[in-house]
């Protein structure tokens, strides 16, 4: 009697050991867990213009190829920062000799080329200050950037765009009543700067520039 007693105890002992060690009587659900690239776009108006033009002269003799284009230049310039133009500036220059190799190899001329730059934060200008270049001696315009004092506004919102696109596609995956555990910021290509190769007819309306997001959610 007094073993049955003790062999009882026993198999009570053992089981309360093995419940407050953690072992269920059922198996727990595992948890449920998704994750979802949400990505998003938000275009925003640029309101700032790079403008990139190029003064050429050639002339048999180097002095005066040089010479005049930079007299052009110095006109040029002198014309754009009292028009009120901003960051004007000599971006490169350049001066050599020209051949011609169509019957044999003969000079042609001395080249000189030089490269200016400026920025307008009027952007209805951006044809006046062009046609103006060219009247003043400008070869030609190399290209025009745009750039927006916002992207850095229109990047939270499309932040913000992306985790939502990412909670529609959450619940299309069947993740009904699941809640955001981590967000991660993925790269996505975005630029500030929107460039534009200057040709005649370019139309100087609509330049939105495009600011893309994308994260990583992991709903749980």
């Amino acid at each position: 009697m007094k073993r049955k007693l003790l062999f009882l105890f026993a198999l009570v002992l053992t089981l309360a050991i093995s419940f407050s060690a953690g072992v269920p009587v059922q198996a727990e659900a595992e948890l449920k867990c998704i994750s979802v690239i949400g990505d998003a776009s938000v275009e925003v108006a640029p309101d700032t213009a790079k403008i990139s033009a190029e003064i050429q002269t050639v002339d048999m003799d180097s002095v005066k190829s040089k010479d005049s284009n930079l007299e052009i230049a110095d006109k040029i310039m002198i014309n754009l920062k009292n028009s009120g133009a901003e960051n004007v500036m000599i971006d490169s220059f350049s001066t050599y000799a020209c051949y011609d190799y169509n019957e044999g190899k003969s000079l042609s001329g001395y080249c000189t080329n030089t490269i200016i730059s400026f920025t307008i934060n009027n952007l209805e200008e951006t044809k006046t200050y062009i046609d103006k270049l060219i009247e003043d001696g400008v070869t030609s315009i190399r290209n025009i950037t745009y750039s927006s004092s916002n992207f850095d506004k229109a990047y939270e919102e499309a932040i913000g765009l992306a985790v939502e696109n990412a909670k529609s596609k959450c619940q299309c995956l069947g993740g009904e009543g699941l809640e955001i555990v981590s967000i991660k910021e993925d790269y996505a290509y975005s630029s500030n700067y929107l460039y534009k190769t200057y040709c005649d007819g370019i139309d100087f309306g609509d330049q939105n520039i495009t600011v893309n997001a994308k994260v990583i959610v992991k709903f749980a």
